[in-house]
């Protein structure tokens, strides 16, 4: 599949880790890039389904991603979304790491619930793109970003090829207070690769 990024990387995948509409019980492909690619997305998924997150797949700009959104605060005075959007792609470039991102904040704010007080609730994001070849230049942008009001979008870079998640450690003036907690929830449903793969 073709995107403005370049091609994606794999086919869609389910929530249960696999090709959409392919037979889990099928087992390895025979390329090694797609299966480990497999197996790290349904280690995804695994930390999604314990963070009791609903699973589903989005098109999040010009890729279909895996998406797990819940509810990070559900007070009606504050509600708060969390969106966790992961999309794997052939090659992380600067462009692509710089725009999903984007795309993912406004998936999220799709989501947001009224509060208390008729305003709309804000949301927090997780936005992971995964491959097996990441471009150096987009590991050296990768920022933590203010973007829309009332959300905190991380961006992540999973470099499969590396073994090496990449979470930008800066923290914004603009919603100070809850990055840390954000990217809490980066590390907790995008497990190491070496833990995964070997």
């Amino acid at each position: 599949m073709s995107t403005p990024w370049g091609p994606q990387a794999h086919q869609p995948f389910s929530p249960g880790g696999h090709p959409a509409g392919a037979d889990p019980r099928a087992g390895a492909t025979g390329d090694p890039v797609q299966d480990e690619t497999q197996r790290y997305l349904a280690a995804v998924t695994h930390q999604l389904a314990l963070g009791r997150l609903h699973i589903g797949r989005q098109w999040i700009g010009p890729v279909l991603g895996l998406t797990g959104v819940g509810q990070a605060v559900a007070t009606a005075l504050n509600p708060i979304e969390l969106a966790v959007c992961v999309a794997d792609v052939a090659e992380v470039t600067p462009q692509a790491a710089a725009d999903f991102p984007h795309r993912v904040d406004e998936f999220a704010r799709s989501l947001r619930r009224r509060s208390a007080f008729v305003v709309k609730g804000g949301v927090f994001g997780v936005a992971a793109l995964v491959s097996h070849r990441v471009h150096p230049a987009a590991i050296q942008g990768l920022r933590n970003r203010p973007m829309s009001y009332g959300s905190v979008i991380v961006p992540v870079l999973v470099d499969l090829g590396q073994r090496r998640v990449h979470i930008p450690a800066n923290t914004p003036v603009m919603g100070f207070a809850v990055w840390g907690s954000v990217r809490k929830q980066a590390e907790y449903y995008l497990p190491d690769p070496r833990w995964v793969l070997g």
